[in-house]
Parts: C-alpha cells; sequence; structure tokens
C-alpha cells in the first residue's frame, strides 16, 4: 500500500510540475491552478505514506536512507506550500518540485524493507535530532532555489520582486541554520547517551561540523558585511551542494557511523 501511495504521489509532482511549466505565461492562469491542485494532491498522498511509514515501522520516518527521502522531500513541500500561501509564490517550484520528485524516485528505487531500530536509536533524542536536521536540508534547498531565481531575475526583474527572493535566501538560511544548530545540539546529546561521548570525528560529523561554519560564514556576510544580493544567492547555490554532500555523498562514497 505503501508503494501504491508512493507512485500517486510522484505521478502527481510530475503532473504538477509539467503544468506549472505550461501555466508560466501569464495568460494561462488556469494552467496554473491545475498545477496548484496537482501539488496538492500530490502532497496529500506524499503525507499518507509517511504516516502509513510510520505504522509499519513504529517510528518517525527517518532511520534509513528510503525514510529521509521521503522525509526531506516532504519538508522541501510543506515550504513550497508556506510560500504560495504567504507570497502567493509560484516561481521556486520550477527549481525545487523536481527535487522533490528525484528524491521520491530515489527512495521508491531504495530498499524499503522494514528493520529494527538498533538500541542507540530507540531515542526519542535521535529522532528530534534527524527531524530537525532535514527541516534545516529542506531550508537551505529553498534558499539555494530562490538565490537561483534571483540570478536569473538580476538584470530584468523589478526591486520589488528582487527584494522577495532576496528575503526568501536570507530567512531560509537563517532558520535553517537555527534548525541545523538545534540538530547538532541535540545530535551531541544523543551521542553521549548512546556512545558515552559527545563528538566522534567521523565522516557525517566532520561534514556536518564543515556545514555549519559554511552557513556562518554566510549568515556573517549577510548581517556584518552587509553582502547582499548576487553574492549572498550564489553562497546559497554552493551551501545546497555541500547539503547534498553531507546528506548523501558522505554515506555513499564514505564510511560513516551514520549508516543511512
Amino acid at each position: 500500500m505503501t508503494e501504491v501511495f508512493l507512485w500517486l504521489a510522484i505521478t502527481f509532482y510530475g503532473a504538477g510540475f509539467i503544468s506549472h511549466v505550461l501555466g508560466r505565461n501569464g495568460s494561462r492562469r488556469t494552467m496554473q491552478r491545475v498545477s496548484t491542485y496537482l501539488l496538492i494532491l500530490a502532497l496529500i498522498f506524499h503525507t499518507i505514506v509517511l504516516v502509513l511509514r510510520m505504522m509499519e515501522t513504529g517510528h518517525a520516518p527517518i532511520a534509513r536512507r528510503f525514510e529521509t527521502l521521503l522525509f526531506f522531500s516532504w519538508s522541501i513541500a510543506i515550504l513550497n506550500t508556506i510560500l504560495l500561501f504567504r507570497y502567493k509564490l509560484r516561481t521556486t517550484d520550477t527549481l525545487t518540485i523536481p527535487v522533490i520528485f528525484l528524491a521520491l524516485l530515489l527512495a521508491a528505487f531504495s530498499d524499503s524493507g522494514v528493520y529494527p531500530l538498533p538500541l542507540a536509536l530507540k531515542t526519542w533524542w535521535f529522532e528530534i535530532h534527524v527531524v530537525t536536521s532535514f527541516f534545516a536540508y529542506a531550508l537551505f534547498t529553498l534558499a539555494a532555489a530562490a538565490g537561483t531565481i534571483y540570478l536569473f531575475k538580476e538584470k530584468n526583474g523589478s526591486s520589488a520582486e528582487l527584494g522577495i527572493y532576496q528575503n526568501i535566501t536570507y530567512r531560509s538560511i537563517l532558520w535553517g541554520f537555527t534548525f541545523f544548530s538545534g540538530s547538532m545540539l541535540l545530535g551531541a546529546i544523543w551521542g553521549y547517551l548512546a556512545w558515552g561521548s559527545y563528538w566522534l570525528w567521523e565522516s557525517k560529523s566532520a561534514a556536518s561540523l564543515l556545514l555549519w561554519f559554511y552557513y556562518v560564514g554566510v549568515l556573517h556576510t549577510r548581517m556584518v558585511k552587509g553582502w547582499r544580493g548576487k553574492t549572498v544567492s550564489v553562497m546559497a547555490i554552493i551551501g545546497f551542494g555541500l547539503v547534498m554532500f553531507t546528506y548523501l555523498g558522505v554515506s555513499i562514497f564514505l564510511k560513516s557511523s551514520h549508516g543511512m
């Protein structure tokens, strides 16, 4: 049943993206409304998948790569919905929906077996640690999308429009950094309870620390140096690359105790 709803979500995200692209012309408002309804349906099916997975496993869907891909993409979809109602903004969808679609497609071909959790993971410290980290990843993804759109519209966009994208980029990075800092703190507590140490020098932890310091630098340049516009947008895009390396690259190419 989970796989059925997963493929329904993938199908509706894909259809929503296609109708969104076809409706980019302002005269095709009907197509944009269709796109909105399709993406809302996709999010509903996506949520059902998460609920079913939690019922199957008895824990939050964050223990294996299949589950983290579901939750990561769901977090982005939630942010898309917030943007839709907060700013009436659909342009960032052009970049975020493909990320959602690809993450779900990768999940569909990943191992979806249900396995017992190791004893070290049977704690709500671990669950909150992972949930906050993936919300941070989703916010950093949104920041990169808004930064990319800013770069494309920099020459021809109005100052008000560009200001919206700058605001989304900055606020997404700020909130993402807040969630990620909380995740690292919770991870330290979980690590102490699980292994008797607040920090382990291994690849995932090192990559996470590097990512944290990177966004410290981004916020420093924005808040202290006053850098805005193109520079912060480019840094947001680079940050997304670091996020993907921290999330998937480390576990694929390096050995890590975070074996997801």
